[in-house]
């Protein structure tokens, strides 16, 4: 399967999502819902914490990661170099990092690490070796967040499929995501499914709570720590 090339989707990736959801509502509505998650699990938002978005894009989430920890230095890292120009651009205090070498030098540095639709784009054969490697970055305590689509909601395998820079997604469920970040020595620290509800539902958001056993959400996330 050809790999794709996020380069060259870095300039309209925003406008192809928000077409794909147009019946749904406007996406910023993700990212914001997804930060919302990450500070309950953290739980350390007056802390000055060194928080690192691995696979951040164009940076959609950043901006929000930004407002929720005011005390913390936020950094970002991708492989795409024209996904991180435009996440470079409209994030000024935002620290990129732009090479695997460079991220290899914050290892051990991160209290809180937080990953977003990566997962399904990264070669199943490589899971372990891209875990290990996120074990490295995490700092004693750390916690660690991790989003991804649910399989077993069929209008997300719909939209999944029906997606242009989808075309190399391999989805994996929830048991599987945790099983890669235990035996990378990670510890659990809770999962849920989520996005039972779109935008333009947002006021039902509220009910999710009690839902999130049901494995029927658009995604899941799982929160794990790297324990002393």
């Amino acid at each position: 399967m050809k790999k794709v090339n996020f380069d060259e989707y870095s300039k309209n990736y925003d406008d192809i999502m928000q077409n794909q959801h147009k019946k749904f509502g406007d996406i910023k509505y993700y990212a914001e819902y997804k930060i919302k998650i990450l500070s309950n699990i953290v739980k350390r938002r007056n802390q000055k914490l060194k928080i690192l978005e691995y696979g951040c894009g164009t940076g959609r989430n950043l901006p929000y990661i930004v407002e929720a920890f005011r005390e913390s230095s936020v950094f970002g890292f991708d492989i795409s170099k024209e996904s991180l120009e435009i996440a470079r651009q409209n994030n000024k205090e935002v620290k990129i990092i732009e090479t695997n070498e460079e991220l290899a030098s914050y290892n051990g540095y991160f209290d809180v690490i937080f990953i977003a639709g990566v997962y399904h784009h990264i070669e199943p054969s490589l899971r372990d070796y891209v875990t290990s490697n996120i074990f490295k970055l995490a700092a004693d305590n750390c916690n660690v967040a991790v989003f991804e689509h649910n399989p077993h909601n069929p209008l997300t395998r719909r939209m999944v499929s029906t997606c242009e820079f989808d075309k190399d997604a391999v989805l994996l469920s929830k048991k599987e995501l945790q099983s890669i970040f235990f035996k990378a020595g990670f510890k659990d620290n809770g999962s849920a499914y989520t996005l039972f509800f779109p935008p333009v539902l947002k006021a039902l958001s509220f009910l999710e709570r009690f839902l999130k056993w049901l494995p029927l959400g658009g995604q899941y996330y799982i929160a794990v720590k790297k324990s002393v």
